[in-house]
């Protein structure tokens, strides 16, 4: 694996400190920026990625919000909604990664646009395994926090 500094480009995957045990075996890999193509292709990509999404599962249970809404958990994602700032964020098991839209992009994302946004292989097929039931979700109203 090749870890980088922290990037934004969609070229990586990047995940938060999730890891704090310095003798875990992934401790280098958590906080850490990876290029999406030695991520896909590393053969304990889907152990990362399915530790990183229980430990989002845990903080979204552990962590109770007004800021924000739970509205789809199921073992292949999380789905939740940030009122402050209009957004819905999609994490995903099989990727381990974290789709934030805008809730004026939400209807769009699911007619389509999520085929062309989402990385190929392994993201692209995590959210379209999801798509059925994302399509299901009524999104909170806009202003019901502040």
């Amino acid at each position: 694996m090749c870890p980088l500094r922290r990037n934004t480009l969609s070229t990586h995957f990047r995940n938060a400190r999730f890891i704090t045990n310095k003798s875990h075996d992934f401790y280098r890999f958590s906080d850490a920026a990876l290029h999406w193509n030695c991520y896909v292709k590393w053969p304990h990509q889907g152990r990362l990625a399915s530790m990183y999404f229980e430990v989002a599962l845990q903080r979204s249970e552990l962590t109770r919000s007004q800021h924000r809404k739970t509205l789809m958990k199921s073992p292949e994602v999380l789905v939740e909604y940030w009122f402050e700032m209009n957004e819905v964020s999609v994490m995903l098991r099989k990727s381990g990664t974290e789709i934030r839209l805008h809730r004026s992009r939400w209807q769009a994302w699911l007619d389509g646009a999520w085929r062309s946004e989402c990385r190929p292989e392994l993201e692209h097929n995590a959210v379209s395994e999801c798509i059925p039931q994302l399509r299901e979700l009524q999104l909170p109203e806009s202003n019901a926090q502040t």
